[in-house]
């Protein structure tokens, strides 16, 4: 069996995309799959299934949208991925796990949009962009910040999720328990 953990990318955030984990979980168990855990109600899930990552996304996909009626992004990864953004963070200072966030794309952006990006001053902000993977520090937190999901997402013409440190590392916990 394989392990994943899924994002998924707006979940339950003012109201919309309204899904319960434990509801889920559940549908998750009794679609088969193994070991099933959710963290907090932000759509993160570990699991374990026979289906690679392309055909877990299809079919996650696909439950979501006949079990709850939405259609929304889901980042399918392997523990190894997920373990290779956290060993690959170009951020190497002490800080506060809630003030470094690990962005996953759907896609590698477009060096214009890169670009584009670049030429921004968003200090004392600071981000670094490594293909399909966006780490950014917001020093004064998310609250106080001009960056986040939404941000990224119109800057670099993707699809995006994110997760900050401390849920990086409580997902690689429950993937080890």
């Amino acid at each position: 069996m394989n392990s994943f953990i899924i994002f998924l990318r707006a979940v339950n955030v003012s109201g919309k995309n309204l899904i319960k984990m434990a509801d889920l979980k559940a549908l998750l168990v009794k679609e088969g799959y193994q070991d099933v855990k959710t963290y907090i109600q932000s759509g993160n899930v570990f699991l374990k299934s026979n289906l690679s990552a392309k055909e877990l996304k299809t079919n996650f996909n696909q439950l979501l949208k006949k079990h709850f009626q939405l259609e929304i992004s889901c980042f399918v990864l392997t523990i190894d991925q997920v373990k290779k953004a956290l060993a690959n963070n170009p951020i190497k200072r002490e800080m506060e796990g809630n003030k470094l966030f690990f962005t996953f794309l759907d896609d590698t952006p477009k060096k214009e949009d890169i670009d584009a990006l670049g030429a921004l001053d968003i200090s004392p902000e600071e981000y670094h962009l490594n293909e399909d993977l966006l780490y950014f520090y917001l020093p004064n937190g998310m609250s106080n910040s001009k960056l986040n999901n939404n941000f990224f997402e119109k800057k670099l013409k993707v699809n995006a999720t994110g997760r900050n440190l401390n849920t990086i590392n409580k997902m690689l916990q429950l993937a080890n328990e």
